[in-house]
């Protein structure tokens, strides 16, 4: 398999095979004009707890939100897509409310959300996430890695009303199955007035650098001046080497029999090979969610796949070699797989700071 092929398979679709194992299956329930869920919680037992004073355990007042040891005890909250949705604290071991959820983001410049690509449960409680966090702070930005940045302008002129939907969805080379799963996060900053920041790399950078193959892709990315016709659209060269644990982090879902074998190299050689690919990724994404955070007073909420969030390691860590930033990480499970997902942290960092244990509907 020719390296542009798998680039295809193992770039744009953002480590596909990285995705946190069976965190909830596809339905059709939510279909491309869905504006994402009520946000109702089911009924519940009524809060219980004490107050601790810390934060950490029990309930607090009615400003803080009130926390659960006992997941039976907590609020659950229904979609579309999901039902039953409760919030959990990692770092407490505790279950939250909504409003708990929101304090606990409150401190954060940027909230992570990690995905699943294409689970439309998924992708609504991202838009729970987001519309919750608009309604807490309106100068509030998105950041997609599901749009590649050389498209800003085309987002920038939609969100304006210079262009229609059609036109936009023609132009601006969104993933397959936007008008599905992503849409309703787009159009949600549309009506809010707010920007919407494409935070991946150009395909046609990629390109580029497939072409030089097997140079290393960050020896042919560093390579590149201002003169470049990439340079706008990347992080200012050179780009960092990555370190141990991020190869660690990359090589627990790296697969070499799908990437890298048949080019007739080496598992360290291909390992490096992608592990340059996966950092130039998230150098980009970090270097220009640092940039607009930096920018303006605005919070972002960050939407990528689960393998970018998850830990830290990738694009949050990423957007803090470029500024210092303060950030929560959210990802999702079910019931049944929540304990599988807690066990992806990594070098002694949990996996996020929140989970939203949901069942798809």
């Amino acid at each position: 398999m020719s390296p542009a092929i798998t680039r295809r398979l193992f770039l744009l679709p953002a480590l596909v095979l990285a995705c946190s194992p069976g965190a909830g299956e596809d339905t059709e329930a939510a279909t491309a004009g869905s504006t994402g869920s009520t946000g109702e919680a089911s009924d519940t037992a009524a809060p219980t707890g004490t107050d601790t004073g810390d934060g950490t355990s029990g309930t607090t007042g009615d400003d803080m939100g009130q926390s659960w040891p006992d997941p039976d005890d907590a609020p659950r909250y229904d979609g579309e897509a999901f039902a039953a949705m409760q919030i959990y604290d990692v770092a407490a071991d505790l279950w939250l409310d909504e409003q708990a959820l929101m304090v606990g983001l409150e401190p954060a410049q940027v909230v992570f959300v990690g995905e699943q690509h294409e689970v439309a449960a998924i992708q609504e409680l991202e838009l729970w996430v987001l519309q919750r966090v608009l309604a807490a702070d309106p100068n509030t930005a998105l950041g997609m890695e599901h749009f590649q940045h050389d498209e800003q302008s085309v987002i920038d002129d939609y969100l304006a009303g210079t262009i229609d939907a059609a036109a936009f969805e023609a132009t601006a080379q969104p993933w397959a199955s936007y008008a599905k799963y992503w849409k309703p996060l787009v159009e949600a900053m549309k009506t809010a007035g707010r920007p919407v920041l494409a935070l991946n790399v150009p395909e046609e950078a990629l390109d580029a650098v497939y072409a030089k193959f097997p140079a290393r892709p960050l020896d042919v990315v560093n390579g590149w001046d201002e003169a470049s016709p990439f340079a706008a659209d990347l992080p200012p060269r050179p780009l960092a080497p990555w370190s141990a644990d991020y190869q660690g982090y990359f090589a627990g879902s790296y697969d070499y029999e799908s990437h890298g074998k048949d080019w007739g190299l080496s598992y360290q050689e291909a390992l490096d090979y992608f592990t340059d690919l996966a950092v130039i990724r998230d150098d980009t994404m970090g270097w220009w969610i640092a940039e607009h955070v930096t920018a303006t007073s605005d919070r972002l909420v960050v939407v990528a796949g689960d393998w970018h969030v998850q830990t830290g390691l990738a694009t949050p860590d990423s957007a803090g070699k470029f500024a210092e930033l303060t950030a929560r990480r959210i990802t999702t499970a079910t019931p049944g797989t929540l304990a599988a997902v807690l066990g992806q942290g990594f070098a002694d960092r949990p996996v996020a700071d929140y989970v939203l244990v949901y069942t798809p509907q």
